[in-house]
């Protein structure tokens, strides 16, 4: 394995994402998928612009935790149980975070927004949303719509110095 780069493994473990596409969820369960993805859409709410439930972050997140971010599962786990003891103690007779009103799952935030578990989910949810479509998030180009990014690419001359010289 000799010059084998950790971005080798990481471009490999993205290139078995599309196969799993058509599969569904690759890691989470549909019940840990919901609550994953209420709190995705709390960081990046839909309102005029895709937000990240539109955009399709959780499969991301859910790729990710099944290839290259494995180690962070157990993170995920204790987290996530945590933010549920958190949102039980808070808002009791609530069944679950995806049940709770908007405000609440922000004021749910902020209880564990110094926790590594939310850091980790921020992080994989702006990278989810601004991603490459291809490995998993920023569907339909959701996050090229919040920028005003025209999708596909744009040649206009001169490209550079060298180009001005060349058509000369």
């Amino acid at each position: 394995m000799a010059g084998v780069t950790r971005r080798d493994w990481v471009l490999a473990a993205l290139c078995w994402t599309d196969a799993l596409r058509a599969q569904g969820l690759a890691y989470f369960d549909e019940a840990t998928a919901r609550e994953i993805e209420a709190i995705a859409e709390t960081i990046i709410p839909g309102d005029q612009t895709p937000g990240g439930r539109e955009a399709g972050v959780i499969r991301f997140i859910d790729r990710a935790l099944a290839g290259y971010d494995a180690d962070k599962r157990a993170l995920y786990t204790d987290g996530l149980a945590n933010a549920e003891t958190r949102r039980a103690g808070m808002f009791p007779g609530s069944k679950a975070i995806a049940e709770l009103t908007p405000a609440q799952r922000i004021e749910l935030l902020k209880a564990i927004e110094n926790t590594a578990f939310f850091r980790q989910v921020r992080q994989h949810t702006i990278l989810g949303y601004f991603g490459h479509p291809k490995h998993g998030g920023n569907r339909d180009l959701a996050a090229n719509k919040l920028l005003g990014i025209e999708s596909g690419p744009h040649y206009q001359p001169p490209f550079g110095y060298y180009d001005r010289e060349a058509a000369k």
